[in-house]
């Protein structure tokens, strides 16, 4: 009953700032005492003295009970095909949606770690920060542990060689960039010495010493098997027997 001379507004606040307040039982009235409770309005509660009341802060949308309309281009469910297929357009809707703040900050770093992944595969992404060979052996105990092959036993048993040390003395024929911003990017097609026609690759991981092999070049590698490797020459496929390259010497 002591709210009854109150006036509710939207938002069921009933601050009245124009009407004095009774201390005891809350109530707002223009006269000097309350007709609730009989007390008199002391000066510090009357209207003028006392601080304006507090405006009620907006209720989120998340839990307020109200309905929010969306359209249909601020939607989670095309902002995600967005992102993943248009990126730029996905990130613009995303920053001009009404969603909360940190939802579109999560959203954006998740879509961006699924771009770089989907884009690079994670044996590319990790290949940036660790290198293809084992640096753990000094070249001395590295060179030491190679196995003997020659190029055509190699190429003939791609698969059992993988992961094991080797050396063998190949013929250079050609080099293939297969990706501009990985360290050990550089390939070369490689041939038997004699010339014969066995097409293998290596890879050339030398620890911060890059070659430069031209066609005909031979060299005796020390690396390790990595089974068959395919690479695009020209945008055409080329499959073949791998090897990633640690140390290399001219042939003697």
């Amino acid at each position: 009953m002591g709210r009854m001379l109150g006036v509710f507004d939207d938002d069921n606040d009933t601050a009245r700032d124009d009407l004095n307040l009774c201390p005891d039982c809350g109530s707002y009235f223009p006269q000097d005492i309350c007709p609730i409770c009989g007390k008199v309005c002391p000066e510090e509660m009357r209207a003028g003295n006392r601080k304006p009341a507090k405006k009620k802060k907006t209720p989120s949308r998340r839990g307020s009970g109200r309905v929010t309309f969306v359209e249909w281009y601020h939607s989670w469910w095309f902002i995600l095909i967005a992102l993943v297929f248009m990126p730029i357009i996905g990130i613009v809707l995303l920053i001009t949606s009404p969603h909360k703040r940190s939802l579109k900050i999560g959203l954006c770093a998740l879509v961006v770690c699924y771009l770089v992944v989907t884009s690079f595969g994670f044996t590319r992404l990790f290949s940036f920060f660790e290198s293809p060979v084992d640096t753990s052996l000094s070249r001395e105990e590295y060179i030491a542990v190679c196995e003997t092959v020659d190029a055509e036993s190699f190429y003939r048993s791609a698969e059992y060689y993988k992961g094991r040390y080797v050396t063998m003395t190949v013929m250079i024929s050609e080099k293939i960039v297969d990706h501009d911003s990985e360290k050990y990017n550089v390939y070369y097609t490689c041939r038997t010495p004699d010339g014969a026609d066995l097409p293998l690759l290596i890879r050339d991981c030398v620890q911060d010493n890059p070659q430069n092999f031209l066609p005909g070049d031979v060299v005796t590698v020390y690396g390790e098997g990595v089974g068959n490797k395919e690479l695009y020459i020209d945008y055409v496929p080329f499959d073949a027997p791998c090897l990633h390259v640690a140390y290399l010497a001219p042939k003697q």
